[in-house]
């Protein structure tokens, strides 16, 4: 699993230096108050500790930078995947406040016309340095996309791209690289084969049609000679479980891959209700509570953890560096493979 290094605090540095906050604070800041013997150690002491300084500094030189910051609202209770991307939020905005960077949040739907709305107005505004969004079309936001590059208002991708767009960089998951490691597990629980129900997401999302080419290619590469129907889901809640409940019927002894946090826990609860779970075989995505239940009970065998919140963060922190004149890189998204004993290890609340 892939992390972030922790960030040296002004409170490592005073300790260090055995000062006190406020006295790193002033040295690093070059207020008055310290000696420059005093300030001399702490400065060596925080380039030592890898602490930027020189970003606090030109901090104070450049003023505040203001970021927008567009995700689906977790007002609904079913956005389980969103509820991590928002603490990844949450997190990285406390990372940066000694940098004066101010996140503004804009809770949009579960659809790219509510996300163009936003970015249209932000477009209009004159305070918003950068954005960075999670989109629900792969090319219809990209016009507005490109007319915010234009205006000075560089835009970052989290988690799913917009294809083509002049946005400067796209923070997320290997997903090609998801959907076939679903496909592995998949096989592994299917030894004689079987149908399978794949609930592929949405069509127009960049990251849902890259886990279906990823599910297919490893399945073809493998051989697999049974088939795979395909029911989009992440939708309509009532039409997604009717569509998946006809596509079980007759299923025998078979698999599912479900593609998204909202679509595993749908199907969770067809197979329990159904009484499927000795026969059909559920490879899930994403980590939350309210799966729990169903993996104590076998319902669920297994899920793929997409980091979503590292995604998030790291999205922000990509903006930041480019808005500071840096290049815009971060750390590769690790994935990793729940099973029900290692679950408690991947919950992130």
């Amino acid at each position: 699993m892939s992390g972030m290094k922790a960030r040296t605090t002004m409170k490592d540095i005073a300790r260090a230096a055995g000062v006190s906050s406020v006295t790193v604070h002033k040295a690093i800041y070059s207020k008055k108050g310290v000696s420059s013997e005093t300030r001399d150690k702490i400065l060596r002491l925080a380039e030592a500790m890898d602490y930027s300084v020189n970003a606090a500094a030109s901090s104070l030189k450049r003023g505040a930078l203001h970021i927008a910051v567009v995700l689906q609202s977790v007002s609904n209770p079913v956005n389980y995947f969103f509820r991590s991307m928002w603490a990844g939020i949450d997190k990285v905005e406390r990372a940066l406040l000694d940098y004066r960077v101010r996140l503004t949040r804009f809770e949009c739907g579960d659809d790219w016309e509510s996300q163009e709305n936003i970015l249209a107005g932000i477009a209009e505004r004159k305070d918003i340095d950068g954005v960075v969004i999670q989109c629900w079309d792969e090319t219809r936001l990209n016009g507005t996309i490109n007319r915010l590059y234009d205006l000075g208002v560089p835009v970052v991708t989290a988690n799913s791209d917009a294809v083509g767009s002049k946005r400067i960089a796209c923070v997320s998951g290997p997903n090609e690289r998801i959907g076939r490691l679903a496909a592995e597990l998949l096989r592994g629980f299917l030894p004689d084969g079987g149908k399978i129900v794949m609930m592929g997401g949405r069509p127009g999302v960049e990251i849902h049609n890259a886990h279906r080419r990823g599910f297919r290619a490893f399945m073809e590469e493998t051989g697999y000679s049974f088939p795979i129907v395909e029911v989009a889901g992440d939708g309509d809640p009532g039409r997604v479980r009717k569509d998946f409940s006809r596509a079980l019927n007759g299923i025998g002894s078979g698999g599912v891959y479900a593609i998204t946090s909202r679509d595993t826990l749908l199907a969770c609860r067809e197979i329990q209700e159904r009484g499927l779970a000795d026969r059909v075989r559920l490879v899930g995505s994403d980590v939350f509570r309210e799966l729990v239940p169903f993996f104590e009970q076998g319902v669920l065998r297994a899920t793929v953890w997409k980091n979503q919140q590292a995604q998030a963060e790291r999205a922000v922190l990509a903006l930041y560096r480019y808005l500071t004149g840096r290049q815009a890189e971060w750390e590769p998204i690790g994935i990793g493979v729940v099973l029900r004993n290692n679950l408690e290890d991947f919950l992130q609340g």
